[in-house]
């Protein structure tokens, strides 16, 4: 993660998907489930925990123990979840320095005064050529962009896809997550670094 000048700053990473046989493979065969984490942190720094999990993230807490503290959370909330303040409020307590953030789809849910430093909110963003999906949030602590690459795409086409997407975030604090597997990433990285993006 480099400054950018204006004091921006690009920080990546993935939407955690243990269940994908890219990740399963990017694990050592002998790495205990609870080593996951810190693992993944030796090679980046951030990870997105999708929405679809959040109901196990909340029922399985003794998991955020195990969160090295280089490493920094964000987590899709659920629309649908009536008690999210609580629960939000739950994971800031137990995670402290290590929480990132919470993307919300829109503002309806009333935050908690606490939570709106950590809240950021679903806001409009242009279709991207080479992703096949991209949501885009803002809030207090910068803009996240959560995106899912087309399978398959050139090296000069990821290249353009991830320049456009990064580009057109506010130049201030912007978190990249991509749905996509460690490769992907890795060279995901590798780009952003040579152009100057990370």
């Amino acid at each position: 993660m480099n400054r950018e000048s204006g004091g921006a700053t690009l920080c990546l990473g993935a939407v955690r998907d243990d269940a994908s046989p890219a990740w399963t493979a990017f694990y050592p065969d002998d790495l205990p489930e609870d080593w996951r984490l810190p693992y993944y942190a030796h090679y980046w720094k951030n990870l997105l925990v999708p929405s679809r999990d959040w109901a196990w993230q909340v029922s399985a807490r003794g998991w955020l123990d195990e969160v090295p503290e280089d490493l920094s959370l964000y987590f899709e909330v659920p629309s649908s979840v009536r008690e999210a303040n609580s629960v939000m409020q739950t994971l800031a307590q137990a995670l402290g320095a290590r929480l990132g953030g919470f993307l919300l789809d829109d503002d309806q849910l009333p935050l908690d005064p606490g939570l709106r430093a950590y809240a950021f909110t679903g806001v409009p963003f242009p279709p991207v050529p080479g992703a096949r999906d991209v949501a885009a949030y803002a809030g207090m602590a910068g803009s996240v962009l959560v995106a899912e690459p087309q399978p398959g795409l050139s090296l000069r086409h990821r290249r353009e896809m991830l320049e456009r997407m990064t580009r057109a975030l506010p130049d201030r604090r912007r978190f990249l997550f991509l749905r996509c597997g460690p490769g992907e990433l890795e060279e995901a990285e590798t780009i952003l670094r040579l152009g100057g993006l990370l």
